[in-house]
């Protein structure tokens, strides 16, 4: 059911109703009446939103089919692919911060591969 999917989606992007409701451009009372089941058919506009801002997979959206981001490169795997989806909603700001930890990271495990 679309409202259970549509918790699980918001859950799996460790977002509030209200701000992912914001980011999509759609009031938070439309989006509580999905998650409550009060509204069953939201507009195409909804849908088409919520898998533009998020790479969510339509089919999955609509029917459950499928998995729950649409994944372009075939070499992501779904958590991957969330990973990436929660990247693109951070701040210029917080993903500098996420690429300098990556880079540290990176040349730590290079580092212990070189025996250094």
């Amino acid at each position: 059911m679309l409202d259970k999917r549509l918790r699980n989606l918001i859950f799996t992007l460790n977002m509030k109703e209200k701000d992912f409701a914001q980011k999509i451009g759609f009031t938070q009372a439309y989006v509580s009446m999905i998650l409550t089941g009060k509204k069953t058919n939201p507009s195409s506009r909804f849908f088409d939103s919520v898998s533009r801002v998020f790479y969510v997979n339509m089919e999955w959206l609509r029917s459950g089919e499928g998995e729950i981001f649409s994944v372009s490169d075939l070499s992501l795997s779904p958590a991957d692919a969330s990973l990436l989806a929660k990247y693109r909603l951070l701040s210029a700001d917080a993903k500098a911060l996420i690429d300098e930890v990556v880079d540290a990271i990176l040349l730590k495990s290079m580092a212990k591969r070189e025996g250094k």
